[in-house]
């Protein structure tokens, strides 16, 4: 990964997404991505805890296009939406609307929250019907994207069967379904008042050919928010400019730091998806260290790694663990289990198969 920024992790609870972005420090070229009160106890029975809320919503919900009652063929996604959302066809323009029944509005086209069309083309095109105002090429989920900030010109009539909104001012996402030459495009039109982040939600999880949704990444230890206070991902460290002191490490941090100084007890240390063990052992810098591969994704393949662990806690290699599964427990502070470390997890997550230990 050469850009400036990188994917971290987010997820909300039932449903949780891989991709919250941490922006590179401009001085230098980013790396590879090898990606409170003191209780008495902590709990290794507790349920697992998610990550990172991303949407207001607590919960969200998988849908898969193919299943909507008269949805046309061409629909074949998978997305997830809040859980009080509808979806429904408009058969009469072959679209999709997404809508929260909770709206206001009397009818369920004027509470649209997400509108998709789809067109067949062999490049991305837009309606002659519209001004662009703004547009920038990316990708969702390995897809070429384009995005557009339109309005309607003023001569033309308002859009016939579609949300009042899509005559106003909005954001438009169009997909590209296939490398083929024509392919289908799927454009998906967001409501001017909703919440960008949960429009980004959306677009995170929408899987063409609706094949994986991931649904089940949890956080891997007790407090996984509130305790990332020092080290985030994609900090550069020095023994000169560390927050933490002393400091050995030079480089770009490819993790995050939950930091457990201050909890004398047994703290678990949880898979945060399914996967298979592929390294348990000791390594300079980490103590007990665990690597986990994980079947393939939307996201492609990745690995997870946990370090810092009591090497006499670890699983063995090539062991099977579902995600929330015990992997091991934080060694002991300034001890050899963490080579020296305070006691603390550093979390990771990297792109490929690749056992990589760098930290």
């Amino acid at each position: 990964m050469n850009s400036r920024s990188a994917a971290l992790l987010a997820a909300a609870l039932g449903i949780v997404v891989l991709v919250a972005i941490a922006l590179w420090p401009s001085q230098e070229a980013a790396p590879e991505l090898p990606m409170a009160t003191t209780p008495t106890t902590v709990d290794e029975e507790a349920a697992p805890q998610p990550f990172i809320d991303v949407a207001p919503e607590s919960t969200w919900r998988v849908f898969k296009a193919s299943a909507i009652t008269g949805a046309a063929p061409a629909y074949q996604f998978a997305a997830i939406i809040p859980p009080a959302w509808q979806v429904e066809a408009i058969t009469s323009l072959e679209a999709i609307n997404l809508y929260n029944p909770d709206a206001p509005d009397i009818s369920t086209l004027e509470q649209s929250q997400i509108f998709i069309r789809f067109f067949t083309a062999n490049q991305f095109l837009t309606l002659a019907t519209v001004d662009i105002l703004e547009q920038h090429d990316l990708t969702i989920n390995d897809r070429p994207a384009r995005r557009y900030e339109i309005v309607k010109q003023k001569s033309v009539p308002p859009f016939k069967g579609q949300p009042s909104w899509r005559n106003e001012q909005h954001l438009v996402t169009d997909v590209r379904v296939s490398d083929a030459s024509p392919a289908v495009f799927y454009v998906i039109a967001k409501r001017p008042d909703l919440d960008d982040d949960i429009y980004q939600q959306f677009l995170d999880q929408f899987v063409v050919d609706g094949s994986t949704i991931e649904t089940s990444f949890l956080a891997p230890i007790k407090e996984f928010k509130s305790r990332l206070t020092k080290k985030p991902f994609g900090l550069f460290v020095s023994p000169e400019t560390s927050p933490v002191q002393p400091e050995r490490f030079s480089g770009w941090h490819t993790g995050v730091d939950i930091e457990y100084q201050d909890i004398s007890a047994q703290v678990v240390v949880k898979a945060f998806a399914a996967g298979t063990v592929a390294f348990a052992s000791r390594a300079d810098g980490y103590g007990g260290v665990v690597v986990l591969t994980h079947p393939k994704t939307a996201r492609g393949q990745l690995t997870s790694l946990y370090g810092h662990l009591d090497p006499a806690s670890l699983p063995p290699v090539g062991q099977h663990v579902e995600a929330g599964e015990k992997i091991g427990l934080l060694g002991q502070g300034n001890s050899a289990a963490t080579d020296g470390e305070r006691k603390h997890l550093h979390f990771a997550i990297a792109k490929g198969q690749e056992i990589n230990l760098t930290g």
